[in-house]
């Protein structure tokens, strides 16, 4: 079975056949599957968490390559989306889709043919080589996680009674703070049954997805969303049906990891409840500084 299912997405019934098979061809040592859609509702029909790339036309007969790239986003975050269009470049403005958008590619240009089967080879390969969406602070983030003292005298404690907090207000039996090491989850912090979990691998979280969100992530039913689909008999085990995570950001803006609440049941939630959930996330980042700094105090005598 391919590692590599790329989706290619174009009203015009040649067009469509043609890049498919150039993709097919410049990438046979790949044996990429190659699916193909003439609209957004045919894509969205196709579209899966396993996607590798999108190669997708901007002008649909329901909507815009841009749509598309907003529903990879959510299905598929670490696919390449590739906009292979005839649309001119300078009426079309991708600032608002910067880092969603790998690249745009002119079908009229000399090389673009090239250029495209190119890019989606590097998008493809690189994609294989992590099983998760990485943010693309990735780096600058884990070095902020490890410069952290997490295991400071206190800080354990305080933390708990922010999970504890969180649990009492939303009237559920399981919320952590958990921070996203390189290639594992580990709880900082845990309310009900949560104490009962282990560090976990990246791959398996929920919340390696939170982190690449700006501030709040919510799941009103981890069967019904496609990034889980794979995991959701696991997740109902643990007693996740409904997640909501608020990330702890420094203050250089850097995400080390969430705090999250579960419900077993399916659940919506307010823009009152995420606000609350981010000004406790605000509040364990603030205990997390200050026993860090506290912690430096105790080992040099003097504040850094």
């Amino acid at each position: 079975m391919s590692t590599y299912r790329i989706l290619c997405v174009d009203p015009d019934d040649t067009d469509r056949a043609e890049t498919a098979e150039r993709i097919r061809g410049d990438l046979a040592d790949l044996d990429p599957v190659v699916e193909t859609a003439p609209s957004l509702a045919g894509a969205e029909e196709v579209l899966t968490a396993d996607t590798s790339a999108v190669v997708t036309e901007y002008e649909l007969s329901d909507g815009t390559g841009f749509d598309l790239v907003r529903r990879a986003a959510d299905v598929c975050p670490d696919a390449g989306v590739v906009l292979y269009t005839d649309t001119d470049p300078d009426t079309i403005d991708t600032s608002e889709l910067r880092g969603a958008l790998t690249e745009y590619v002119g079908k009229g240009s000399v090389f673009g043919a090239d250029r495209l089967t190119r890019l989606v080879r590097t998008t493809v390969e690189s994609r294989a080589q992590a099983s998760y969406p990485l943010p693309q602070n990735e780096t600058e983030r884990l070095a902020a996680l490890q410069s952290y003292d997490l295991d400071a005298p206190g800080l354990s404690a305080s933390l708990n009674r922010v999970t504890d907090l969180a649990a009492e207000h939303f009237d559920v039996d399981i919320a952590s703070i958990n921070i996203i090491n390189e290639h594992s989850q580990d709880f900082l912090a845990c309310y009900g049954g949560t104490q009962e979990w282990e560090s976990m691998d990246r791959q398996d979280s929920i919340c390696t997805f939170t982190i690449l969100e700006d501030e709040v992530m919510t799941v009103e039913d981890v069967t019904e969303d496609p990034r889980f689909e794979s995991r959701s008999e696991e997740l109902l085990d643990l007693g996740i049906r409904a997640y909501m995570g608020a990330n702890l950001v420094t203050e250089a803006g850097l995400v080390i990891g969430p705090l999250c609440i579960y419900d077993d049941r399916p659940r919506a939630f307010s823009p009152a409840d995420e606000a609350y959930l981010s000004d406790l996330a605000a509040l364990a980042t603030d205990l997390i500084e200050l026993h860090d700094q506290l912690d430096d105090r105790d080992d040099e005598g003097q504040p850094r």
